[in-house]
């Protein structure tokens, strides 16, 4: 089963490529636009192959507490990625000081999981796909966005 899983979490990576979010924003424009294309490339790994999907988000955890914390840590070791951008982002000034880089990096993962989730179980659609990926970056937009005075 173990090998199954790092064969899973390995295509996920390489579909999803949430490494392409390091380093390669200069504005929040930027880097919402890299989230939206993640989550594009995950919808599109759902549409190929949704039961590598269903087995790493569902299945692969109701079968083994142990493999339920390895899955639980590959969110959060993607997790330290997005707040370390968000930070660069902070550190940088396009990206507004008052957040919580680490809140927020697991929040942007959570917003795209019940759209997943949802085809994943059969019951999306591609309007309700879209509908929600463009919730999730409106959502990220406004989180991010640099405050101006008087605003």
């Amino acid at each position: 089963m173990d090998h199954v899983i790092d064969f899973g979490i390995g295509k996920l990576f390489d579909v999803v490529k949430p490494q392409a979010l390091l380093g390669t924003s200069s504005t929040a424009p930027e880097l919402v636009a890299a989230v939206r294309a993640a989550a594009d490339r995950m919808y599109d790994l759902v549409d190929r192959e949704p039961e590598l999907l269903r087995l790493l988000l569902v299945e692969a955890s109701a079968i083994d507490a142990e493999l339920a914390q390895r899955l639980l840590g590959l969110e959060a070791m993607v997790a330290v990625w997005v707040a370390g951008e968000l930070r660069r982002g902070v550190d940088g000034g396009w990206v507004r000081a008052d957040i919580d880089p680490d809140v927020l990096a697991h929040t942007v993962l959570m917003l795209i999981m019940p759209g997943v989730v949802k085809e994943i179980r059969g019951v999306g659609n591609p309007r309700l796909r879209a509908h929600s990926t463009d919730m999730m970056q409106v959502m990220l937009e406004k989180a991010l966005r640099v405050r101006t005075v008087g605003a």
